[in-house]
């Protein structure tokens, strides 16, 4: 890329260990990147425990409301400040005025304490952005993961485990990655219950699910699948040549977190830019105590540069 891309960051929730992280990686990024942060360099400074030089040269667009310093405790008045910080990014992405966003973790209780009406980033995104539809990406160099329910409890996957429903998903997984990773990929789907079914003995979803690969694979993409989960993480190539599409969220997300913990970037499949985030929580447990590790904010930055030069 000629010119470095313009990214929006967003701190995610002040209460959290995202304002440190962000002041960590600051010295770090700017080699690669133009950061704008959305909000306060005493929010960074304060909540973030450091006092970082490169911030003076660093963009920052304040929120116009207030937050709290109340590291590791929840927060109302954080978790509508963390919203707000999102939308206003969003709108400088639509815009054009940013080529990307970067979000820092928030805290899902705080925005219902604040009474955001959405369980996660993925979905507000969708409904800021217009789209009607969003699916959830986990990107690793080995592999990637993604996810045919996101937030819904364990007992509500099998009703989405349908014909029509997964036909959906999986072509819209195979056109959305191939537009963000331009090379050769292959799809590999989950089954839903233990060794994918076992013929019936533990389950007739799975049967549903092999008849939505065979159609599928008819139409040309190449898709195989179910396989066990237990067995699929440790037995396919670890080139960047495999999208594992997931039933749930922890069948996808526990094994490439587990062997990726700074790798892995979460990335949004489905919105009209390229919004990344890092794959870890809060961390309410060790905010304000400046033990943060910055490494998987730094691994999704640079992941993101690299991801908008593919595009180019």
């Amino acid at each position: 890329m000629k010119k470095k891309p313009v990214l929006a960051i967003t701190p995610g929730d002040a209460s959290g260990i995202g304002p440190e992280i962000i002041c960590k990686v600051l010295p770090e990024i700017q080699a690669y990147c133009l950061p704008v942060v959305y909000t306060s360099r005493l929010l960074l400074e304060r909540a973030g425990l450091c006092k970082n030089p490169d911030m003076e040269t660093v963009e920052f667009r304040n929120i116009g409301m207030d937050w709290e310093f109340r590291p590791g405790k929840l927060s109302a008045l954080n978790g509508e400040y963390a919203a707000e910080a999102i939308k206003m990014a969003v709108s400088d992405c639509l815009s054009g005025k940013c080529s990307a966003l970067v979000t820092g973790p928030i805290s899902k209780k705080a925005w219902e304490m604040a009474g955001i009406p959405y369980p996660g980033h993925t979905e507000m995104l969708r409904d800021l952005a217009g789209v009607p539809r969003t699916m959830m990406l986990f990107y690793a160099p080995a592999f990637s993961v993604v996810l045919h329910t996101i937030h819904v409890p364990l007992a509500a996957v099998p009703v989405t485990i349908t014909r029509e429903q997964l036909l959906d998903g999986i072509r819209f997984a195979q056109l959305y990655y191939s537009r963000l990773v331009r090379k050769p990929f292959e799809i590999r789907v989950c089954g839903l219950n233990p060794h994918a079914g076992e013929e019936g003995r533990l389950g007739s979803e799975d049967f549903v699910i092999r008849d939505a690969v065979k159609t599928l694979s008819v139409e040309g993409i190449r898709v195989s699948g179910p396989f066990p989960a237990d067995t699929l993480f440790s037995h396919m190539p670890r080139d960047g040549s495999v999208l594992v599409y997931a039933m749930y969220h922890d069948q996808g997300l526990t094994p490439i977190k587990t062997l990726y913990p700074e790798k892995c970037v979460n990335i949004t499949l489905g919105l009209p830019f390229l919004r990344s985030s890092v794959s870890h929580g809060t961390a309410f447990d060790i905010a304000g105590k400046g033990k943060a590790d910055f490494r998987n904010l730094l691994e999704t930055v640079l992941t993101t540069v690299q991801l908008l030069k593919g595009r180019q």
